[in-house]
């Protein structure tokens, strides 16, 4: 049996307002709801994979245990714990990296 994944209450936030953003930007629901969808479902291999992507960088401090990777020009921040893994934010690649 893998890791529980728990979405934060931040990367819920990020991933609608991604959801609204890519919604005007494409006019069409049905591309921003494919998009959103296949962001939501990427995190499944971390039940089993937690350590498959490398440590993120724009962690201040980080003690091996966050990671990201980018899905569809979204970037996606998780942190390891033993039982579960937390995603931590969801936020759009393009724009200029911030650390946290």
């Amino acid at each position: 049996m893998g890791k529980k994944i728990i979405w934060t209450h931040r990367a819920e936030t990020d991933l609608n307002l991604a959801f609204l953003n890519l919604l005007e930007e494409s006019k069409s629901i049905e591309t921003t709801i494919r998009v959103i969808t296949e962001i939501y479902n990427s995190v499944n291999i971390l039940t089993t994979n937690p350590e498959i992507y490398k440590l993120d960088v724009l962690k201040r401090d980080n003690k091996g245990n966050v990671r990201a990777y980018e899905r569809h020009s979204y970037r996606i921040s998780y942190l390891v714990e033993k039982t579960a893994v937390y995603i931590l934010r969801v936020r759009y690649a393009k724009k200029e990296p911030l650390e946290y």
